[in-house]
């Protein structure tokens, strides 16, 4: 079997490892992957710069899905991965102080009653209106998916989703609760709803019965050399498996060849495989997908695309009045940024003894400063930032990545432009789509995703059973 994998991010690349390396009943397959960049890794980029590691994407993942840890003890980087540093300090950045984020509490709901009534975060008119949620009826209706900000504002006010909701998950969604779907992103709720009626008991008899079930501590992990180690294992592992990486390559056109595909490449060349796994993003995967599977297109398509920028800022340690040891904050209330990570106190080896290094997220949910040009961007959020920790001194270096239309956005009715998608593609079995636009935006979903879909596809074209 020959496997064409467009897209050499985190996905693609995941995909080209599940299929070079076989799996019961299914030999290795022959890979070709091709990315339009000039390197591997996509979001997940790694910087090192004068003894920092700067990260332009995602700094870390989930430890409790499994796909990412799995796929690091593959490639050898097991011995590499770290936990966050120190006591977990995180808060919440609301009306003008920062507060501590109450002890079992959840993106949405606390699985403890006393930090919650005890936070300063809501005010007490904000907390006696979530309360309502206890006598409320169910408002949910079968089938009907609805906004994750109306639902939680029906039940539990305003003040949960200003100043919980919107920016947990907004900031991981890169949208306004009011515009994500909650059968996409939280269908937890739905259930929770469906079995207690009420979303605060729901949470507290959870908390009760497992203590959120994950352990002490923070749930994040990463590499000691950065994300981008796992990007040059993978890059590393898949040369020595044979696999034909294309740097500076596109696919201008694919089409059905007998029961796999032909590709036309931008130089030029014709490569005929038996099986797709398309993980370029949905604008590529839309377009290449265009005249031999419209509807699939079309439904790609209407996964809406937003911009998001981070900002790197490093100061001296002795710029600010007191040691830095937060880890970060996210922002409840009006600010140039969406949240805030302090990488040098969260991860080791981040920074050299006496810097500190600070990452800030500017997400379009934010406004045109998401557009703004670099020393416009810098000045605003250095501005905030310093403000807040007090900064007596400008960062002595800085850094800005922009990721334009490249964060997807789960809106109402994503899981039915899914659907479609799959049913445009249905007439095409060996030819898949994958990635964060699709079936989760976080690494180790995009990581099970890409081996998933390659594992399909190849399935598919050998003509094993249970396709």
């Amino acid at each position: 079997m020959r496997l064409l994998v467009v897209g050499g991010g985190i996905t693609g690349l995941a995909a080209a490892w599940e299929a070079v390396r076989g799996a019961e009943g299914r030999p290795p397959a022959e890979v070709l992957l091709v990315e339009a960049s000039d390197r591997l890794g996509g979001k997940l980029h790694t910087e090192a710069t004068e003894g920092l590691l700067v990260e332009h994407g995602p700094d870390s993942f989930v430890g409790y899905r499994p796909a990412a840890l799995a796929l690091a003890d593959e490639v050898g980087l097991t011995g590499e991965v770290i936990g966050t540093s120190g006591a977990r300090v995180v808060s919440l950045r609301s009306r003008g102080r920062l507060r501590p984020l109450p002890a079992g509490m959840g993106m949405v709901l606390p699985t403890r009653l006393g930090p919650f009534v005890t936070t300063g975060i809501l005010s007490p008119a904000d907390k006696l209106r979530a309360g309502l949620d206890l006598v409320l009826p169910r408002r949910l209706r079968e089938g009907q998916d609805v906004a994750i900000g109306a639902f939680l504002r029906a039940r539990l006010g305003g003040g949960i989703v200003r100043r919980f909701a919107d920016p947990m998950i907004g900031g991981i969604y890169g949208a306004s609760v009011d515009e994500l779907s909650l059968d996409a992103v939280l269908p937890s709720l739905r259930a929770d709803e469906a079995a207690h009626r009420s979303l605060m008991l729901a949470a507290l008899a959870a908390g009760r019965a497992a203590r959120t079930g994950r352990g002490p501590g923070s749930p994040f992990r990463t590499f000691r050399g950065g994300m981008g180690a796992l990007v040059a294992a993978l890059g590393r592992s898949l040369a020595e498996a044979g696999v034909d990486v294309r740097l500076g390559t596109s696919v201008a056109q694919l089409r059905p060849a007998g029961d796999g595909a032909r590709a036309v490449l931008d130089d030029g060349s014709v490569e005929e495989v038996d099986a797709v796994v398309l993980a370029g993003g949905v604008a590529s995967s839309s377009a290449l997908l265009g005249e031999s599977a419209p509807a699939a297109a079309a439904a790609l398509a209407g996964v809406p695309l937003a911009t998001s920028v981070v900002v790197t800022l490093a100061y001296a340690a002795d710029a600010f009045p007191r040691p830095v040891d937060t880890h970060g904050w996210l922002e409840a209330g009006a600010a140039p940024v969406s949240g805030v990570t302090v990488s040098s106190a969260k991860w080791e080896a981040r920074a050299p003894e006496g810097t500190v290094l600070i990452r800030a997220f500017v997400p379009q949910r934010l406004g045109d400063i998401v557009h703004a040009p670099d020393g416009v961007l810098v000045d605003r959020v250095s501005g905030h930032v310093g403000a807040v920790l007090g900064a007596r001194r400008p960062p002595e270096l800085t850094r800005v990545a922009r990721w334009p239309a490249l964060m997807p956005m789960y809106t109402v009715g994503h899981l039915d432009r899914v659907a479609a998608a799959e049913r445009g593609l249905a007439h095409l079995p060996a030819w898949r789509v994958a990635g964060s636009a699709l079936r989760g935006v976080g690494v180790p979903d995009c990581v099970a995703d890409g081996r998933r879909q390659a594992a399909l596809a190849l399935q598919v074209a050998s003509g094993a059973p249970g396709r």
